[in-house]
């Protein structure tokens, strides 16, 4: 081996590692991104928590106010704790008005107030430690001449439900 190409291998390595320290930072650089710091945690409702009845009850006192019977969804149906769920069948295709109103009035007479919507075309409020969200639904598909409602309650800390231990298989007792 001569002296000249020791030295272009001794510079491929060298040119190797920049490129590896290079991929290295960019990745760094791209990553850092998403871990920039967004600022504190919105504030969580600091006072007494909000029996879910008493939740469930002022959002169906103000759909009934705009004459919309809503029902509660049987607990045993959802898979969450501190979970509720209240539908209805509207017979007007359009209930968006209706949905708005119904949140209306219960900003104004039963002390919710608005939460940020989580997306578009939603709307959400806030009471206590429970947000209530529901789908604006725009025009309902042609044909149909009602229209779902489903209005969705979560609390603070709302986390799946433990289940119940299954019972041990019972051992068949020995033939003989």
């Amino acid at each position: 081996m001569n002296g000249t190409q020791g030295a272009g291998g001794n510079m491929r390595v060298r040119a190797g590692l920049w490129a590896v320290a290079a991929l290295v930072t960019a990745t760094a650089t791209a990553c850092a991104f998403p871990l920039r710091d967004l600022g504190p945690l919105p504030e969580r409702y600091a006072g007494p928590p909000l029996a879910a009845d008493e939740a469930v009850a002022d959002l169906t006192a103000a759909m009934a106010e705009e004459g919309v019977t809503v029902r509660r969804m049987p607990q045993d149906l959802s898979p969450l704790a501190c979970h509720e769920a209240l539908t209805a069948e509207h017979p007007s295709a359009d209930v968006d008005p209706v949905l708005r109103a119904g949140f209306a009035r219960a900003r104004s007479g039963h002390g919710w107030q608005d939460a940020p919507h989580p997306a578009e075309g939603m709307l959400s409020l806030r009471k206590a430690d429970w947000t209530a969200t529901t789908q604006l639904t725009g025009s309902a598909s042609a044909g149909s001449p009602t229209a779902q409602i489903v209005i969705t309650l979560l609390c603070d800390g709302a986390r799946s439900k433990s289940r119940a231990p299954e019972a041990p298989p019972v051992a068949s007792p020995p033939a003989g």
